[in-house]
């Protein structure tokens, strides 16, 4: 009688469900690719530091960057581990993975500015801009033969997007006038197709947007290497664009599985359901293998230039306009974005009104899709 009754007292250990799986693997990935990001940036720009080409190899930044990837390595498995437990314990509510991955993001913008601010010191102890001739390069064909925005690469989302209305407008007449989502949540089949479009569209048109005004911003050249940088940026902006229009086809991939199960083409149970969301996760390693081959503004890239030896002058120090060595603020300066310091990628120009009006248009786009999401269930 007592065996029995130790076993039917005996509390279960919850199992990971696929809600808390998918809040665990951001936690992973962003510890990850936070860790890395120190590889790719350019050499003379060091955790947002101007540095002249002569003071590249400097004891200090060799010591920071050592100390960065130890800092954010231990963050990151810290991180993790609690995640982890969180999950496995049954705590793995929404608001306590993603507060997890709040503190993640902020512990590991706090040693990239303890980094930024022992090479800053150093800098600026040793006056290392003292007599060198700052110069402002800017590339003249970048107006008489930009780049071409390669158009082709939107037809696969394009074609998600028509997928999915075709197969919505073939399944519709066959729904429940209620539909279960896959969070056990109930939606007209209406507001269930429509937003799951609405979604697919947001992303698609974001992305595009962004990437074509960045075909219209200036190029980042270095004033040392001015022919060998521009041929690299193009490579850059070539290669770049192509992947973000990858992911934005690979998003509208999930945006579909999703619509598939909801309108039960198929179905998934238990931790299958967090198999839905393995095109993101692809597109977000695509994009860091390119990010990782590139480097910032194609400074890991081969220019294809020989012969040519590099230019006498070094870039201008303008620490001054980079806020926390991330924030970009030049009222002056009638860019909308420019290449950013930390990572591979861009950010906007903050002194710019118009790049104000354009983040709020981010931002509006990004809460249409995390209302979307909520309302239809996701």
């Amino acid at each position: 009688f007592s065996r029995h009754g130790r076993g039917r007292g005996r509390a279960r250990r919850p199992a990971m469900s696929a809600g808390t799986l998918a809040g665990v693997i951001p936690v992973v990935v962003v510890g990850t690719l936070t860790c890395v990001a120190a590889r790719v940036a350019r050499p003379t720009v060091q955790f947002g530091v101007r540095i002249p080409r002569e003071r590249t190899a400097a004891p200090v930044i060799r010591r920071e960057r050592r100390a960065y990837y130890r800092r954010t390595a231990a963050v990151c498995v810290g991180c993790t581990a609690i995640a982890v437990a969180v999950a496995l314990a049954g705590y793995g509510s929404w608001w306590l993975l993603r507060s997890i991955l709040l503190l993640e993001l902020a512990a590991d913008i706090g040693c990239f500015l303890v980094s930024r601010r022992e090479i800053a010191a150093v800098k600026r102890d040793e006056k290392w801009f003292a007599g060198l001739r700052q110069t402002i390069v800017t590339d003249t064909s970048w107006r008489t033969d930009p780049p071409r925005f390669p158009v082709r690469w939107l037809i696969p989302a394009l074609a998600v997007l028509a997928a999915t209305a075709v197969i919505g407008a073939l399944r519709y007449p066959g729904l429940p006038a209620q539909i279960v989502t896959g969070s056990g949540h109930r939606v007209p089949k209406s507001a269930a197709s429509l937003l799951v479009l609405a979604g697919q569209l947001y992303y698609t048109t974001v992305c595009t947007g962004i990437l074509v005004i960045i075909y219209h911003s200036r190029p980042e050249i270095e004033a040392s290497d001015p022919v060998g940088s521009a041929l690299r940026y193009r490579r850059f902006l070539a290669a770049f664009t192509r992947v973000v229009l990858a992911i934005a086809a690979l998003t509208d991939t999930t945006f579909l599985l999703i619509a598939l199960r909801d309108w039960q083409v198929y179905r998934l149970s238990g931790g299958d359901r967090a198999l839905v969301g393995l095109p993101v996760l692809a597109g977000v390693l695509l994009l860091s293998a390119v990010a990782a081959r590139t480097g910032q503004g194609g400074s890991r890239l081969n220019g294809n230039v020989r012969g040519l030896a590099l230019a006498r002058g070094t870039d201008r120090d303008d620490d001054r306009f980079w806020k926390g060595g991330l924030l970009y603020v030049n009222r002056d300066d009638p860019a909308i974005v420019v290449g950013s310091r930390f990572g591979a990628g861009w950010t906007a120009n903050f002194g710019n009104p118009v790049a104000w009006v354009i983040l709020a248009a981010m931002v509006a786009a990004l809460a249409g899709l995390v209302v979307i999401g909520v309302a239809a269930g996701l």
